[in-house]
């Protein structure tokens, strides 16, 4: 169904999206590896879940989403192991896979199979610091020579890959370098919003040694256009067997600006209500969208080194139209909280462009176009502002 809120694993599920599935299964096939990008709420889990279902391929996903906490700068290596390992678990569980793998990380962990395999928490916690960097390659090695013979593809997906680089320890360029020279049949797919992030991190793979030198294709996953956001949802709610005003659907269309995750999210709730006679609020729904990025970028806000800056160079682009050049935010942020070095909000407008809260197109800071996410940082930034 097109407007299940879940990341979706079928194609019949998935709107659209032709080709960014032919360029992310032609890499496949071609072993060249990727990175998946674009901002919040695109779809990005989705199209790399249906571009990957495929018999052809064994799929291990490790989701570091799990690490992610914005008021933590660096990760505990065991934090990591855990995730990668809750991934290979999930990918031998899915393919009935077992044997040499299970038995390799039971020994290096120093457990038997059977706690392994059940990921008993209490028993691998305390061990998870044995796990070396040559055995997470052991480990994919293992997996790869899985995949070669039984004439299939190891694609092995990082979601959220720009939180690599605050595991403590983590040698990342020499781990994926043995993973490229010595695994031909792996591909490596790193997905990332946070743009500027994992695109720094890409680029420093691809200059730096031992990995100079390898390509990593680049697959951009766009917000909808108008028309597609409108045939979007008269699609869904055809599925959904419910009929929605012309100007339901335009005022949607406005609000949520091809957010995929938002169109989703009104369509699913305003189809529910419909059904159950319920009377639906537009403003209601995207009310729910606001207080989602609201408490999400107010973590944000008071998990970095300097909320009340932050915070005041959001609301600085807001007075400014949404949009403002370096001196023009600068201006509004000193009548705002006093005196603020133009060098710092050139560094909060950078950060914050990298980590996709907001873009810079032209020497131009530009805030989100879509109602849920420039409401909600702009209420999580007063209230923060408020309280300093």
């Amino acid at each position: 169904m097109l407007f299940d809120v879940r990341p979706k694993e079928d194609k019949r599920d998935l709107y659209d999206r032709e080709r960014e599935l032919s360029e992310i299964r032609e890499s496949i096939d071609r072993r060249v590896w990727l990175s998946v990008y674009g901002f919040r709420r695109v779809g990005k889990t989705s199209v790399v879940n249906v571009a990957v279902n495929d018999q052809r391929y064994i799929v291990v996903k490790v989701n570091l989403m799990r690490l992610y906490d914005p008021k933590k700068r660096r990760y505990s290596r065991p934090d990591f192991i855990r995730v990668f390992l809750e991934g290979i678990n999930e990918a031998i569980r899915r393919y009935t896979l077992g044997g040499r793998v299970v038995r390799f990380i039971s020994n290096v962990l120093g457990v038997d199979e059977e706690t392994f395999l059940e990921f008993n928490a209490v028993k691998i916690g305390v061990r998870l610091r044995r796990f070396r960097d040559q055995d997470i390659n052991s480990v994919i090695r293992e997996f790869n020579q899985l995949a070669k013979d039984n004439g299939k593809i190891l694609v092995v997906v990082f979601d959220e890959a720009q939180e690599l680089m605050k595991v403590n320890g983590l040698n990342l360029p020499s781990l994926l370098h043995d993973i490229y020279d010595y695994c031909k049949d792996t591909v490596i797919i790193f997905t990332g919003s946070m743009i500027g992030l994992v695109e720094g991190m890409l680029r420093g793979l691809e200059y730096d040694k031992p990995f100079f030198g390898r390509l990593i294709r680049r697959v951009k996953v766009d917000k909808f256009n108008e028309d597609q956001s409108r045939d979007f949802l008269h699609r869904g709610f055809e599925e959904e067997g419910v009929r929605v005003s012309e100007d339901v659907i335009n005022d949607a269309v406005t609000r949520f600006d091809g957010i995929v995750g938002w169109l989703t999210l009104f369509g699913a709730e305003y189809s529910f209500r419909v059904k159950h006679g319920e009377s639906v609020d537009l403003s209601e729904v995207e009310g729910m969208a606001i207080n989602e990025v609201k408490e999400e970028f107010k973590g944000f806000l008071l998990g970095s080194q300097s909320p009340e800056r932050y915070s005041a160079v959001i609301i600085a682009l807001d007075r400014l139209g949404g949009k403002g050049t370096l001196g023009e935010v600068a201006k509004v942020v000193k009548a705002l909280i006093g005196e603020t070095p133009e060098s710092r909000v050139y560094e909060i407008l950078n950060r914050l462009a990298n980590m996709g809260f907001i873009e810079n197109i032209d020497d131009e800071y530009i805030l989100p176009r879509d109602t849920p996410n420039r409401k909600g940082m702009l209420m999580a930034s007063r209230e923060v502002i408020s309280q300093r």
